[in-house]
């Protein structure tokens, strides 16, 4: 069976997660400025006996030093850790020290607040918010006079917003920028700088799962004729239109990417050898019957290579090229498998 886009399916391209760079870069500074300011009230808190408090602290700074150091030695940073560990730490002796010293406890949420939607994802910033109100909300408005506690809740509430549209703000920006970096902007599919990934992913996959993985090489036949028959915002629409014709054909696993100019290069996942030859037949009748110029076809040539165990990406690209250029030498608007 043809690996063609399912029923109900949509093209996409979804970038990476765009929020873990900026965690794990602002997660080492609020790690750093924690070190420093919570060490010398833990160790106050120990020496003056109050000791939940102290442990709460030290639980904090332990915390913070192991993930610090995963991100510095091996670049990576646990969030759920973090999640599960260091925010019911902050809970706990941000309760505590309301508790035990009143106002001067509750100042401590306001980095609190913060801190929560540096160090986490955002939805899991809000829970973790969601959480601190819950605490801080009846604690203060028992501790400490109600007028204040209005006050407080009012402006902690404000702090917590504003942090939020902030961080929400910088992840949208994060996810367009990084959209940006892998997009071709003309034609809205993968350029050329995910393709040494995906294709290594791919024969990685094939080789651990025995899943067969297949390429498509396309070129559009006489680009450059085109070009300069009907000028380049003609050619631009005979490029947009062509991917539109990809977009429409492809499931969510396969990839599809512009390598530069007319040629493009197609990545279907589970697709043997004859589906993958059925596929390209497919979308090269497709856009053969689209009526892009006055009394002239656009037609596509391709070569079709079905990944063998054992190449290496490289020569399995090369063989889908390979077929390609046979495909053109042959006559073009053909598939060459």
């Amino acid at each position: 069976m043809a690996r063609t886009l399912m029923k109900g399916e949509k093209f996409s391209i979804k970038p990476q997660e765009s929020a873990s760079d900026f965690i794990r870069k602002s997660y080492l500074g609020l790690a750093l400025v924690g070190l420093t300011l919570l060490t010398p009230f833990a160790v106050n808190n120990l020496m003056h006996g109050r000791y939940f408090l102290g442990v709460g602290a030290f639980a904090i700074i332990a915390v913070l030093a192991f993930n610090a150091w995963m991100v510095v030695r091996y670049n990576r940073y646990y969030t759920l850790l973090t999640f599960l560990g260091l925010v019911p730490a902050i809970l706990f002796f941000l309760s505590l020290s309301m508790l035990r010293q009143g106002m001067i406890g509750v100042l401590w949420a306001y980095p609190a607040v913060l801190s929560f939607y540096f160090m986490l994802p955002e939805r899991r910033a809000w829970i973790a918010n969601l959480a601190l109100i819950v605490i801080v909300f009846p604690l203060a408005w028992n501790i400490i006079e109600q007028a204040l506690a209005m006050r407080l809740i009012a402006t902690l509430s404000m702090v917590s917003i504003f942090s939020a549209i902030f961080i929400r703000a910088i992840t949208e920006q994060q996810n367009k920028l990084k959209t940006q970096a892998v997009t071709d902007p003309l034609t809205g599919l993968l350029n050329r700088s995910l393709l040494h990934g995906k294709l290594d992913w791919a024969v990685a996959q094939s080789k651990r799962t025995g899943i067969p993985m297949t390429l498509i090489s396309f070129d559009i036949d006489h680009f450059k004729s085109i070009n300069d028959t009907f000028g380049h915002d003609v050619g631009d629409k005979v490029l947009r239109s062509v991917s539109h014709v990809f977009k429409l054909r492809f499931r969510r696993s396969d990839k599809v990417f512009r390598l530069g100019g007319e040629e493009f290069l197609l990545l279907l996942y589970d697709t043997n050898i004859e589906d993958g030859k059925q596929v390209s037949e497919e979308i090269r009748q497709s856009i053969a019957a689209l009526k892009l110029l006055p009394d002239q076809a656009v037609t596509v040539s391709t070569g079709v290579a079905t990944l063998r165990p054992e190449e290496d990406w490289k020569q399995w690209i090369k063989r889908s090229d390979a077929n390609l250029y046979r495909a053109k030498t042959s006559g073009r608007n053909r598939t060459v498998a």
